[in-house]
This record gives structure tokens, C-alpha cells and sequence, in this order.
């Protein structure tokens, strides 16, 4: 009985909450120190990384769970977000070779749509 009051505290704790979000930066380069650029501020573009006139500021993938089946699948939109908050923790103007998954099924969420991309800013 015990186990089954925890499980459905679990439950309904998570069902408050419609998606949440992961990421692959690590927490030291979550504060190096960067020139301050807003998420908003941030484009995003399938188009490739430039060597020649880009300086790559690090590889990026994340990823927007939604946390029952009754709440609505992660939108391309919420991934999109994501990837600028991150390039902007970066000082990244711009986020490249941007390539956003359809929803899957996980073991670990009920609907998964994960996003990659380049976070880069001008060479001056």
C-alpha cells in the first residue's frame, strides 16, 4: 500500500508540470564568462557551420519531454527556444546546422523532441 501512495504522489507531483527539458552543457560552461546576448536575440539556421567566418562556440543538443500522456506532444517551437537559451548562455549569436526531431515515445517521457545545432557568433 505504501509503495502505491508514493508511486501516485509521484504521479500527480509530475502531472503538474507539461514538459521539461534537458540539455548537454555542462555546469561549468553554464557559467564561463560571456559577452551577455539575449535567447531572443539568437537565429537559428540549417545552414552549415563556416570555419571562414563563424568561431564555433560549442556543439549543442536538447531535448523537450512532455510528462504524462495527457499533456500535448513537445512543439518544434519549445525546442527552438531551448537552443537559444543555451547558445545565449554561450554568448552564441547564432545557432547552426539546426536539425529538430519528430515526437518519440521514450522510456523516459511520454513524448521526446530533441534538437541539435552548432552555437557560434561572428569572426571579428
Amino acid at each position: 500500500m505504501y509503495k502505491f501512495v508514493a508511486a501516485l504522489g509521484a504521479v500527480l507531483s509530475l502531472a503538474a508540470c507539461e514538459t521539461w527539458e534537458t540539455t548537454n552543457l555542462e555546469s561549468e560552461a553554464k557559467q564561463v564568462q560571456v559577452t551577455p546576448v539575449t535567447a531572443e536575440a539568437v537565429t537559428l539556421t540549417s545552414a552549415a557551420f563556416d570555419p571562414a567566418t563563424q568561431v564555433k562556440l560549442g556543439d549543442l543538443k536538447v531535448t523537450v519531454n512532455k510528462t504524462t500522456a495527457f499533456h500535448a506532444n513537445p512543439t518544434a517551437e519549445a525546442v527552438e527556444d531551448k537552443l537559444q537559451e543555451d547558445a545565449a548562455k554561450l554568448g552564441a549569436t547564432q545557432v547552426t546546422d539546426v536539425v529538430i526531431s519528430d515526437v518519440e515515445i521514450t522510456p523516459f517521457s511520454w513524448g521526446t523532441r530533441t534538437g541539435t545545432g552548432v552555437a557560434v557568433k561572428p569572426k571579428h
